[in-house]
């Protein structure tokens, strides 16, 4: 029988550049609420049946690339023998529990605690009905369970989800059969093609200690992994460790087909997916900040902005976003943020070559939020992150303008995102 396919024994860093790989697959860390924005954001742009079609294709294709890895590295040879490890990697990435009665011509799944459809109905549940299911994730999951499982050609089979807990069924179902055409996925975006548009890494303001920082949280973040529901619940949030490829085809994808049938709603697209940022940046380094783990490493955070901004960096780095660094910091009026790689940037090259001007959303996102969190949370007070306190800070006219001046995606040999105090 195979042995056990453990996160921490296959879970690297490009060295100095703060880049993470599962298994060789690019990875990051975020939270539910990032997640179930981003996924909303695909569905409002192309509409739930196209957006879970896409959703669900991206999991597929990266899950394909990790799987594919992760059974050769656990001499894991039968059918039996590899479904036993994907379940065991989707549940111990933060999932949820993945039920297969597959075969080489498909079958029927359940989920239980699926990521997706669990916090949907945790946050949601109560005011929301939802008429579409979820997890897509869960889907593409099963799809490239199977063809990994009995070896068969990449794309051969498709999932739909047919019962979900956020439609208020008691489990999440899905039926894998043969597609009725082989999916087309893209070039691979591996390691190689991840780490093709990095440049040497360069130290900021606060180096010192936001190297210290991201060490500690690697530390932290090695032994975690889905608890017997196959959560990782931390910082108030639920965290999953993620497939790179997953967010950036998404929205890349989305975007390439707005501005195809809808040119005039690209800039809408575009705000969201830079809101992405803002939503990740105030739930998962929020909570990060006010957990009792980081006031044990770091300290309690108190009312000096600096600590925010490079608390903010270190974490970054940590959950695998590229070696991002302050280059400039005036209090209350400036913030300059550069990174020598970006898990967006070797994504988009690979995929759409170069842009004719810089698409690093979650970067612009991300950044902008920093200069938030650091000037306008009262920390010391130890604050509740609320959506309603979310929307006091980034819904309507935000005291900060942000420009992104700089991009690897241009050729540039760093990425730069400027925010400054409007006047």
């Amino acid at each position: 029988m195979s042995s056990s396919f453990l996160l921490r024994d296959h879970r690297t860093y490009a060295p100095e550049q703060d880049l993470m790989f599962l298994a060789g697959a690019p990875a990051v860390y975020h939270c539910h609420h990032f997640n179930l924005f981003l996924d909303q954001t695909i569905d409002d742009a192309l509409g739930p049946t196209e957006g879970f079609a896409l959703r669900a294709s991206a999991a597929h294709e990266f899950a394909l690339d990790l799987l594919t890895e992760a059974v050769l590295r656990v001499d894991a040879y039968t059918p039996a023998e590899r479904i036993q490890v994907a379940q065991q990697i989707f549940r111990s990435m933060g999932h949820g529990l993945l039920t297969p009665g597959l075969t080489a011509t498909g079958g029927a799944s359940q989920g239980a605690f699926t990521h997706y459809g669990f916090t949907w109905k945790e946050k949601y549940g109560t005011r929301v009905r939802r008429r579409h299911p979820v997890d897509a994730v869960a889907a593409g999951f099963l799809s490239a369970m199977t063809e990994v499982a009995y070896g068969l050609p990449r794309g051969i089979m498709t999932t739909v989800e047919t019962a979900c807990v956020a439609l208020k069924n008691d489990h999440c179902a899905f039926e894998t059969a043969p597609a009725a055409q082989l999916a087309s996925f893209g070039p691979s975006v591996g390691t190689e093609q991840h780490l093709a548009t990095r440049y040497p890494p360069q130290k900021g303001l606060f180096e010192e200690k936001i190297t210290a920082i991201t060490a500690g949280l690697r530390d932290f973040t090695a032994g975690v992994s889905g608890d017997e529901r196959g959560l990782v619940q931390a910082f108030g949030v639920f965290v999953t460790m993620h497939l790179a490829g997953y967010y950036n085809r998404i929205s890349y994808d989305a975007v390439k087909a707005i501005e195809k049938r809808a040119p005039s709603f690209v800039p809408d697209v575009e705000s969201l997916l830079r809101e992405s940022g803002h939503v990740c940046v105030f739930n998962t380094f929020g909570g990060i900040l006010l957990s009792p783990e980081w006031e044990g490493m770091v300290g309690a955070p108190g009312e000096d902005c600096s600590d925010i901004i490079l608390g903010c960096t270190a974490i970054a780095r940590a959950l695998g976003f590229g070696h991002w660094y302050v280059e400039e910091y005036v209090p209350q009026k400036r913030l300059v943020v550069r990174a020598t790689s970006t898990y967006e940037a070797g994504y988009y090259r690979t995929r759409h070559g170069q842009p004719s001007r810089p698409q690093e959303y979650f970067f612009q996102g991300a950044v902008l939020a920093f200069a938030q969190l650091a000037h306008r949370v009262p920390w010391s007070k130890k604050p509740r992150l609320t959506q309603e306190f979310y929307d006091a800070l980034f819904k309507g006219k935000l005291p900060y303008t942000i420009e992104q001046t700089r991009s690897l995606q241009l050729g540039d040999p760093f990425s730069e995102v400027v925010v400054t105090a409007k006047t």
